[in-house]
């Protein structure tokens, strides 16, 4: 089972990645990607059983071991996703179990909100230790829990939460995540905007990227 559609990165992708070097840009590209895409699955699914089969050969294939000199997956996304997240495929397994648990009807169930934000916290917590900086996957999930939060805040009118979390300050090997995560927080702090939600979201962008906060 292939998804051969691949859409563009969100729209504030670009400048988010503008902050990543390296494995870390593979990586990172290849998880906002895999996002995009079980976001689109959840969006489109009018049987939640075929959504769900769709979801389970995604876990299956980001969480298998290639040998070394097999041939790379037809679809791109997988081929990037089994490369660079080598050895941390337990985080985006998480990542796609939380956007499973968004099948359920609206307004989600706080178990599967929870279940949302776990998965982005996860994903982001195993970025920090894929780039070597375990020492900060603990304050990088909490960026990652922030987006899913201020994505709730904008997909169900109940799931915004009852207070904006503050985040902690990342090493700049980290800064894409910052980005991320303080538009995540501005988005919240504006009623629940989309993160690109009005014409100052670039130069918020841009600040955060310099600055990180």
């Amino acid at each position: 089972m292939n998804d051969h559609s691949d859409h563009d990165l969100p729209d504030w992708g670009p400048l988010v990645l503008a902050h990543a070097h390296g494995r870390a840009w593979v990586a990172l590209d290849a998880l906002i990607r895999l996002d995009q895409r079980m976001a689109r699955i959840v969006a489109t699914a009018t049987e939640p059983a075929l959504a769900q089969i769709r979801m389970a050969w995604w876990r299956e294939e980001v969480g298998k071991e290639r040998p070394v000199n097999s041939r790379p997956p037809p679809d791109p996304l997988l081929a990037d996703l089994q490369v660079a997240w080598a050895g941390h495929s337990s985080s985006l397994v998480g990542l796609i179990d939380g956007w499973e648990a968004l099948l359920d009807d609206r307004p989600w169930a706080e178990e599967a909100r929870e279940q949302f934000a776990s998965g982005r916290e996860g994903a982001f917590s195993g970025f920090a230790r894929l780039a070597s900086r375990q020492y900060a996957a603990d304050a990088a999930g909490e960026h990652g829990r922030c987006w899913a939060l201020a994505d709730l805040s904008t997909m169900d009118a109940d799931g915004s939460p009852h207070s904006i979390p503050a985040l902690p300050r990342l090493p700049s090997e980290l800064r894409s995540l910052a980005v991320i995560g303080g538009l995540s927080r501005r988005a919240l702090k504006r009623g629940g905007r989309p993160l690109f939600g009005d014409r100052l979201s670039p130069f918020a962008a841009l600040r955060l990227g310099i600055f990180g906060t």
